[in-house]
């Protein structure tokens, strides 16, 4: 939700194009960890909505999510930290959010 402020509107091509390119960036030592954590995100979906993340629906993905967000294993909380960071730092770098928040007009 955008909270009405049109920087941080639809469409995402852009904030999915800085997630990707950074995590293109990283190390191979880091690189293949994340992919394969990313794996299986996206794979236990089978387990609580019988799909993977990219086929369920908003509602459930915003479970699944959350669920990892809140999970005992360090790892997973890592995993949506990292992702949940780079989308914020892609939205808040869009042009007209930051002269906002710099307190110039938009």
């Amino acid at each position: 939700h955008a909270g009405g402020l049109p920087a941080l509107a639809a469409p995402y091509n852009d904030v999915v194009a800085f997630v990707l390119e950074q995590r293109q960036r990283l190390s191979a030592a880091l690189r293949i960890p994340l992919l394969l954590a990313t794996l299986a995100f996206a794979l236990a979906g089978w387990a609580g909505a019988a799909a993977p993340f990219h086929r369920q629906s908003p509602a459930q993905r915003a479970r699944q999510v959350a669920a990892w967000r809140r999970s005992r294993l360090g790892p997973a909380r890592d995993l949506i930290r990292f992702y949940e960071s780079l989308t914020l730092l892609a939205l808040c770098s869009r042009a007209g959010l930051a002269d906002l928040a710099a307190g110039r007009a938009a």
